[in-house]
């Protein structure tokens, strides 16, 4: 009966990385990743704009959801001194981030600075304008209707 058995180096016609290699591999690997994780933020710079946009499309959403299911009318507040935003019923605010200025221009209709939405599912009405740096996201809610869309 005849045991085959492996030892590194000594026999050269089999292949194959030595545990050694192995753990240099992977060490690099992980410096390398520890290096491009921060700066892969900068090399996106719209993706936090974008993002906070989304959400507070979203936000928007469910207040307006809110209001339906409830019947009651549901208020987004904006502050723009304490940089937040909060929904009736919300116990924390939402703060933006340093680099994001927010504002609401409301329609004709809207003599408030907040956006309300009825438990009919219209609002208020106005825009939200979401700027970054570089860009500007709108968010229009229509007044009739309540619906809410997100613009570049």
């Amino acid at each position: 009966m005849r045991i085959r058995t492996w030892s590194a180096g000594s026999n050269r016609s089999q292949t194959g990385f030595t545990l050694l290699e192995l753990l240099v591999v992977l060490t690099l690997a992980a410096l390398l990743l520890a290096v491009v994780t921060p700066r892969f933020a900068a090399l996106l710079p719209g993706a936090e704009l974008k993002s906070y946009s989304r959400q507070t499309a979203a936000l928007l959403r469910l207040a307006r959801s809110q209001a339906i299911a409830s019947g009651e009318e549901v208020i987004l507040e904006l502050d723009s001194d304490a940089r937040s935003s909060r929904i009736t019923g919300q116990k924390k605010p939402s703060f933006w981030p340093e680099q994001i200025a927010v504002s609401f221009d409301g329609t004709a209709n809207a003599r408030e600075t907040d956006l309300v939405f009825y438990p009919d599912g219209s609002a208020n009405g106005g825009t939200l304008q979401i700027a970054g740096r570089e860009r500007r996201y709108q968010i229009e809610v229509h007044w009739l209707t309540g619906r809410i869309s997100l613009h570049d």
